[in-house]
């Protein structure tokens, strides 16, 4: 016979399958939350390491200024002690060899220079090229305050969606052992020597031979399920050893910086001053002078390097263990 049929179905998974469903569509949903805030931490960390080695680099070359003028001095008192008849003429060579490697390091902080905005411009776009100003960036580091942050640091975030997620998919695959069922409603245009005809169905499902079908699929989303709490505990231990190093490095640098400030930098520049003092006396050699000189220069940049480096110290433990909450 011919036949038309048009009917409508649906399936009605019993209440804790439902339930499970819907658990593991909104972990799924704070999981990507969490993935976003992941990213957003990552993005801000960058763009704050780019600005410090931008900095780091304008303090450098602005340091340069007052190199050039030093050299200047230290050229003219050559030549007034050789005007003099006290010094040497192969001593006017010094000052201009010493001009010459102060302008190599400075072509090389300007190559650094354009690497560094360059880098920075990654992250903020074209006001990468505007002047930086302001001092060395700070974040609270106390220790108390990171151990207390420490399970949120951005790497374990997403653990707790992840095992609300397992979880769920947990019940799901128990819910599995609840039969679901079914109804249907078709309607039957025949022949015209066959009346039409209403067909009405309910199905249920049979979750026959479960020890081979639903268990090991439970067991699957339990052991699954383990291993997110095995894998959120091992990085748990993991950045806990990383928040002690970081600290100590921290803690390191700060008292670096406070050493060059308050006892190299100052003997340095003392050393300059005696050293400029006997060579105009005429008890004192020029190369003396040079070499004192050189170590000044070498002790005023590795006091920014450290600078830089407690900073970027800094960053790397606010953006991981500090209160980074929107």
């Amino acid at each position: 016979m011919t036949m038309q049929m048009v009917g409508v179905m649906q399936d009605v998974p019993n209440r804790a399958k439902r339930r499970a469903r819907a658990e593991a569509a909104q972990a799924s949903v704070a999981l990507a939350n969490a993935q976003q805030t992941v990213e957003r931490l990552g993005v801000r960390q960058a763009t704050a390491e780019a600005w410090i080695a931008s900095f780091a680099v304008e303090q450098k070359l602005s340091l340069f200024k007052q190199l050039y003028s030093e050299n200047q001095l230290l050229s003219r008192a050559v030549q007034a002690r050789i005007a003099g008849g006290s010094g040497q003429t192969a001593d006017s060579v010094l000052p201009r060899q010493e001009a010459a490697l102060l302008a190599e390091q400075e072509d090389e902080l300007l190559r650094n220079q354009a690497v560094a905005r360059a880098g920075l411009r990654r992250w903020i776009g074209e006001l990468a090229g505007q002047p930086l100003t302001g001092d060395w960036p700070q974040w609270l580091a106390a220790v108390d305050n990171y151990q207390h942050n420490l399970n949120r640091h951005p790497a374990l975030l997403a653990f707790d969606p992840m095992t609300r997620e397992a979880e769920a998919k947990v019940h799901q695959a128990i819910a599995e052992k609840t039969p679901d069922w079914s109804w249907g409603v078709d309607y039957l245009r025949r022949g015209r020597e066959y009346g039409d005809m209403v067909n009405l169905s309910v199905s249920f499902d049979l979750p026959l031979f479960t020890s081979s079908r639903q268990d090991p699929k439970i067991a699957a989303e339990r052991a699954r399920l383990a291993q997110i709490e095995a894998q959120r505990q091992a990085t748990l231990r993991l950045y806990n050893q990383e928040l002690g190093t970081d600290l100590a490095e921290y803690q390191r640098l700060d008292r670096a910086l406070i050493r060059l400030d308050k006892t190299l930098l100052p003997l340095a520049e003392e050393k300059v001053r005696l050293a400029m003092a006997d060579y105009r006396s005429g008890s004192g050699e020029l190369t003396a002078v040079i070499e004192a000189r050189r170590q000044l220069v070498e002790t005023r940049l590795r006091r920014i390097d450290v600078a830089r480096d407690r900073s970027l110290s800094n960053a790397r433990l606010h953006f991981a263990f500090g209160d980074t909450r929107p």
